[in-house]
């Protein structure tokens, strides 16, 4: 695993369920962990350093970030198995997650992560608004 450990999803769920939806392909969470840490990629790309961030030799770890990849890993994980339907609260903190990587990329909530610099250092800046109001309607 790239990003989390197992010691996050067992603070999610229990072993024994993750044990259950994995044993029959042994890389299924490195694959969940991957495909989620994509979604976080895409959403994060813009305000944030993803490869800084997501580095395979040494990440940069953010707690909040790391909770939010959990949950989207163990969604898949459970996902798997079509015999039995997804549990109502394992779909929640997935819908969770991915609202809170929204919010991210929409700027309400900010994580203490390398954001991404042009060329010159200085950190990018947001959109600049102006005011065109043109009152005497003179061009």
């Amino acid at each position: 695993m790239i990003y989390i450990t197992q010691d996050d999803l067992k603070t999610e769920s229990f072993e024994r369920f993750i044990t259950d939806s994995t044993s029959d392909f042994p890389t299924v969470i490195d694959k969940a962990e991957l495909k989620s840490i994509g979604i976080a990629k895409t959403l994060l790309q813009a305000r944030y350093d993803v490869t800084v961030i997501f580095d395979e030799a040494n990440p940069v770890r953010d707690e909040f970030l790391a909770e939010i990849i959990t949950k989207l890993t163990l969604g898949k994980i459970f996902a798997r198995n079509a015999a039995r339907k997804l549990p109502t609260d394992i779909k929640e903190d997935s819908d969770w997650a991915l609202k809170q990587l929204e919010k991210i990329n929409a700027g309400r909530l900010v994580l203490s992560l390398p954001i991404i610099t042009p060329d010159s250092g200085a950190p990018t800046s947001d959109t600049i608004w102006g005011n065109n109001t043109n009152k005497n309607y003179y061009i």
